[in-house]
C-alpha cells in the first residue's frame, strides 16, 4: 500500500519532497519494496561486505553503487578524524593537514554521489546530501585556516553540527536505498 501512495505521489509535480517526508515517517519507499526482494533472491558473493548491508542480504545495484563511494570515503574520513583528533592536541599543521584531508575526502565523496542517476525522490535526497556535505567541506577548509589550536578547537560545536546535517541525508538515502542504517546511528 505504501508503494502505491509512493508512486501516486511521484507522478506530481514537486512529489519527490512529499515522497521524502513519506520516507522519513513510514520507512521508506524503496526499503519497504526491497524488503520483499531480499527474502527472494540469494546475495552474490562479492557483493558488499556483511557489515554495511547484512549478511546473506542482496544488494540491489543502485545500493552497490552507493557502498562502493561510501564505504571507502567513511573509511576514509575516519581515519583522517581519530588523526586530526590526536594533531589538534599538539601539532597544528599536522591536524590542519588533516582537515585538508577531511575535505578532499568529502569533495571526493560529493562527486562521485552525483554522478551516480538516481531516480528522481532519492535524487532529492541525494542533491540534500551533497549540499549539506558541501558546507562541511567549507567549513572544514576554514577550520583547517586557523592561527592557532585555541582557533581549531572554536570551530568543534560547528563542525559537529555540520556532520549531524550530513548523517540525517546519510540515513534517509540509506533507507531509500533498501540498506540498513549506518553503523553507530
Amino acid at each position: 500500500m505504501l508503494l502505491g501512495v509512493c508512486q501516486r505521489w511521484m507522478a506530481r509535480p514537486g512529489g519527490g519532497l512529499a515522497v521524502v517526508v513519506l520516507m522519513i515517517v513510514a520507512g521508506g519507499c524503496a526499503a519497504g519494496r526491497s524488503a520483499g526482494v531480499s527474502a527472494r533472491q540469494p546475495s552474490p558473493p562479492d557483493v558488499q561486505p556483511a557489515a554495511t548491508a547484512g549478511p546473506g542480504r542482496y544488494v540491489p545495484p543502485l545500493a552497490r553503487r552507493y557502498l562502493a563511494i561510501a564505504v571507502p570515503a567513511n573509511h576514509r574520513l575516519e581515519i583522517e578524524a581519530n588523526g586530526y583528533a590526536r594533531d589538534a592536541r599538539r601539532d597544528l599543521a599536522a591536524a590542519e593537514s588533516q582537515l585538508r584531508a577531511e575535505a578532499a575526502t568529502e569533495r571526493w565523496f560529493d562527486q562521485r554521489l552525483s554522478a551516480i542517476a538516481f531516480p528522481p525522490g532519492i535524487a532529492v535526497t541525494a542533491r540534500a546530501l551533497i549540499q549539506a556535505n558541501q558546507r562541511r567541506a567549507e567549513l572544514t577548509d576554514r577550520q583547517a585556516r586557523s592561527a592557532s589550536l585555541t582557533g581549531l578547537w572554536s570551530f568543534t560545536s560547528l563542525h559537529k553540527a555540520a556532520d549531524g546535517a550530513v548523517e540525517v541525508q546519510v540515513v534517509i538515502i540509506r533507507r531509500a536505498l533498501g540498506l540498513p542504517p549506518p553503523t553507530g546511528s
